[in-house]
């Protein structure tokens, strides 16, 4: 009963060590990734922030780029298909390094659950793909390599895009001049679009559509009871957008970004 007993303990340790391994492993192989992925976003908010579109019929992608010295190194594009997808590129010499994707499974009237994606490229591929897509979809080489096609040459007509934008040569695309806003935060408004409620320092309450803003925006509309009452600066610009709703082209102030201040 002793040697059954301990051949048991035996094989837990062996699975336990190989486990532990594997993720070692893993952690290993995008040890890089993180770092690139961390480093990016810390100096992000001293990076030069360029908006601009993509068309890509039926599909409309809404970009925002992050420039540091003339060089592009994210990328967030928004598409207004179904699913409600929100694509992060990180880049590295201007190729996909790191891919964050969220998207709803159903359609943008029906959403279903969301789904985030992590996606690890090295040498033009990608060699690790993490989803939370239940069930766990099975996963095979030709998924790999259309799904690499696919982000590859999304992000190769973005970078031109943004390039274009940053250099004033994209007509619409161009990116608009930007101004800042400081007041306290009063909540969401839900309507055919979403807007960014803002009271200023004198008693007046502004509202700025939110279309193409940054993670710094998104996260409060997620739970925007938590950050009620909060000062806070946005940035936001004015530009011309399609508003079916409206009867189409219209001039907008829609908010960018925010940063929180002090309490």
């Amino acid at each position: 009963m002793m040697k059954v007993l301990l051949g048991w303990i035996s094989f837990a340790v062996l699975v336990a060590t190989l486990q532990f391994g594997s993720v070692a492993y893993a952690q290993e192989e995008t040890a890089h990734h993180r770092k690139i992925y961390a480093a990016i976003n810390a100096a992000q908010t001293k990076m030069r922030q360029v908006n601009a579109t993509y068309r890509d019929e039926p599909v409309e992608f809404a970009l925002t780029g992050w420039f540091e010295g003339g060089e592009l190194k994210k990328i967030v594009a928004r598409s207004n298909g179904d699913g409600d997808g929100v694509t992060e590129y990180y880049l590295e010499g201007q190729q996909p390094l790191f891919v964050f994707n969220t998207y709803h499974l159903g359609s943008v009237s029906q959403k279903g659950a969301k789904v985030e994606e992590r996606l690890y490229f090295q040498d033009g591929a990608i060699f690790r793909w993490l989803t939370t897509e239940k069930p766990t979809p099975v996963l095979h080489s030709e998924d790999y390599q259309a799904t690499t096609e696919l982000y590859e040459t999304n992000c190769k007509a973005f970078v031109e895009a943004l390039n274009k934008a940053k250099s004033g040569k994209a007509g619409k695309g161009a990116a608009a001049k930007t101004q800042q806003q400081e007041g306290v935060f009063i909540g969401i408004e839900e309507g055919d679009y979403f807007h960014w409620q803002l009271r200023t320092a004198q008693g007046e309450e502004v509202s700025y559509f939110i279309l193409q803003p940054d993670a710094s925006v998104d996260q409060v509309v997620e739970d925007p009871g938590s950050y009620l009452g909060r000062r806070c600066v946005i940035t936001w610009q004015k530009s011309m957008e399609d508003i079916p709703e409206a009867g189409g082209k219209m001039e907008i102030e829609q908010i960018m970004s925010v940063k929180w201040l002090t309490k």
